[in-house]
């Protein structure tokens, strides 16, 4: 029972997100992939406002103590990617199901843009759920061809 939480709980910690602890849940585990997938894509989003929140306390005293941080977050800033792309590019961006590409990676990108954090987080979100999806199909398809082999 605790490995099974641990799994789920792998849903919040950074790089492995859902794109870890779905597969080892689908794997090791006799739960449904469905509840599964709810699971890990409910907490992966239940990150984003704690890292917004964590972002917002942390952000303005690192930039005040550190001329290269400062530096960085004005350089994102100033870049033309927000109004090109958006939040649609932020949603494509965290969809893609490869690590380093997901609800914490998108969060600090909208933070560093300085997207609306209600918008942002909606395509934060969106984002997840589509990874979700992707990440489901493929390692149920895998798990699938393994045992018909």
């Amino acid at each position: 029972m605790l490995d099974t939480i641990l799994m789920f709980l792998l849903s919040m910690v950074p790089v492995f997100e859902l794109r870890g602890s779905m597969p080892l849940a689908l794997v090791f585990t006799s739960i449904h992939p469905a509840i599964i997938f709810l699971i890990c894509v409910g907490l992966n989003i239940l990150v984003i406002p704690i890292i917004f929140v964590g972002l917002k306390l942390l952000a303005p005293p690192l930039t005040e103590r550190s001329k290269i941080i400062r530096s960085i977050f004005d350089w994102f800033r100033k870049r033309s990617y927000n109004r090109k792309w958006g939040l649609v590019g932020l949603a494509a961006f965290v969809a893609v199901p490869l690590p380093g590409t997901g609800a914490w990676t998108g969060t600090l990108i909208a933070y560093l843009l300085g997207m609306n954090r209600k918008h942002a987080a909606l395509a934060i979100a969106a984002g997840v759920i589509a990874a979700g999806i992707m990440v489901l199909v493929g390692v149920v398809s895998i798990i699938t061809i393994i045992k018909i082999l």
